[in-house]
């Protein structure tokens, strides 16, 4: 998916973990969490934690699910906060879940919020009610405003008004899918300039399409033939949780940094090492995975990236307590 000179998520993450200078993968820490995810294979084809959520994610009977899970994608980017008082909380929930609670919260009171005639004009008062938290503000509140007005205007435009027109021209490939979306809406638009080369790592358009694929259980809306081609969601969890495995190390420098709570600005070079070398490093382990099935003879089908991405993420909200001995990366922008 080369486009103008941009490599695709995958070639990116192995260029750029060749290059990094701040983050290193290590093979032995592969090894160990490789061991972690087969352990939950065989329990029950990678079992993923229990976050709690199945009451807040969009109803697959609802007749816009399709539009539903795609503003939610839209607006799923930067839920951390300085502090834990200061954190956003809606109905108990933190982070992306928090999201999910207040869009089914809004669609439950009968909000149009899966309508680009009504987001793609949606006013602050508006968003504020939708976004309303049992305790503090969600952040970036001005660019989702900004991304409903986007996404809103260019489905109307372009797509007779809804996101199923896209799944439909994508012909029931998730690459296809994640072309049209990345260039279609710029607010999917995740690239950066890394050692002199144009990157990309598509984390909310990718997700997004794993997310169709995983909430229509890879049927109807969510059939597509490609999805293994997907890698990691390169957000700033799921590499808080590869560095406690051990299978990514940070450079003495960065970790002082994260430690401080130093913001990394979006598209500096230490962002870009995290994200890019977390692509890498999971696909990398889908490799050991794969390798580890065929020695050990094991009837279990491999799991792909997204897979193995939604297992390091819910691992993350069970374990909290113990990964926060790592630091996660803060950084403020729209793409993760």
């Amino acid at each position: 998916m080369a486009r103008d000179g941009v490599m695709p998520p995958a070639k990116s993450g192995e260029y750029i973990a060749k290059h990094a200078k701040h983050v290193k993968i290590n093979q032995d820490g592969g090894e160990r969490l490789c061991e972690e995810i087969l352990s939950s294979i065989k329990c029950n084809q990678l079992q993923m934690p229990d976050t709690g959520s199945d009451s807040i994610h969009p109803s697959k009977d609802h007749p816009r699910a399709v539009d539903w899970v795609f503003v939610t994608d839209a607006l799923n980017f930067c839920f951390w906060s300085k502090n834990k008082e200061e954190q956003w909380v809606v109905d108990g929930f933190t982070g992306y879940l928090a999201l999910e609670a207040a869009l089914n919260r809004a669609v439950k009171n009968g909000v149009d919020i899966t309508n680009p005639e009504f987001y793609s004009k949606i006013t602050k008062e508006q968003l504020s009610n939708i976004m309303k938290g049992d305790n503090g503000v969600i952040p970036l509140f001005d660019q989702r405003i900004s991304v409903l007005h986007e996404i809103g205007t260019i489905l109307l435009a372009k797509y007779n008004g809804t996101f199923e027109t896209c799944v439909k021209e994508a012909n029931k490939s998730a690459i296809k899918l994640l072309e049209i979306v990345v260039h279609n809406f710029p607010c999917f638009k995740d690239e950066a300039i890394y050692n002199g080369q144009a990157v990309s790592f598509y984390k909310r358009a990718q997700i997004l399409v794993a997310d169709l694929w995983n909430f229509f259980n890879g049927t109807g809306w969510g059939q597509f033939e490609d999805v293994d081609k997907l890698t990691m969601f390169a957000d700033y969890r799921v590499p808080q949780v590869l560095v406690y495995f051990g299978v990514m190390t940070y450079s003495d420098e960065l970790m002082k940094q994260l430690k401080n709570d130093e913001l990394l600005e979006s598209g500096s070079d230490k962002e870009i090492e995290i994200r890019g070398c977390s692509i890498h490093a999971v696909e990398l382990l889908k490799k050991t995975i794969e390798k580890e099935i065929k020695e050990k003879e094991l009837n279990v089908s491999v799991p792909n990236s997204t897979l193995i991405d939604y297992y390091l993420w819910c691992y993350r909200r069970k374990h909290a307590q113990e990964v926060e001995s790592i630091p996660y990366h803060k950084t403020l922008g729209i793409f993760y």
